[in-house]
């Protein structure tokens, strides 16, 4: 559905997934940040209006608690995943998230935590982690991949 916008863009974020970008920034005479991706956008026009960035914008801040783009206004939310053994140091070898902890398990597992401000953006890199990964909390995303683990499995079990 093709909508029209005043919007005042504030900040353009490159991102790595998809190499695509996005454009943050407020719709006007609005008081609230949007997110647009910037190849999804079909036309602009130049307005008669200005607008200010305000001084107290700033991206980084507004962005720490995302896995990628998505930020909220909420509180970020607690992510606790078990990786196995099979994985656990590959997982070690990269910096996720900027409040990622990890903690080594007797068994060779790996807990890693992270506050999250919308974990459905990193839903692809759960689920590209397979069966090497559990996720702990919340319980909500643990519900959606129990889910959808089943979907799949009645998927294969039928070819």
């Amino acid at each position: 559905e093709i909508r029209e916008y005043i919007f005042c863009p504030y900040f353009i974020e490159p991102y790595a997934v998809g190499q695509t970008t996005y454009v943050i920034g407020q719709l006007f005479d609005q008081d609230a940040y949007r997110t647009f991706k910037i190849e999804r956008i079909t036309r602009v026009e130049i307005q008669p209006t200005s607008y200010t960035i305000p001084p107290d914008f700033d991206p980084q801040e507004l962005l720490k608690d995302a896995w990628g783009i998505w930020f909220t206004r909420e509180n970020p939310t607690s992510i606790v995943l078990r990786f196995d053994e099979t994985v656990s140091r590959r997982v070690q070898e990269s910096r996720w998230h900027r409040s990622q902890s990890l903690e080594g398990q007797p068994d060779g597992s790996l807990i890693w935590r992270a506050e999250i401000a919308e974990w459905k953006e990193m839903l692809p890199w759960i689920k590209g982690w397979g069966a090497h990964v559990e996720v702990l909390e919340p319980e909500e995303l643990r519900r959606l991949m129990a889910a959808e683990a089943q979907q799949m499995a009645a998927l294969y079990s039928a070819a």
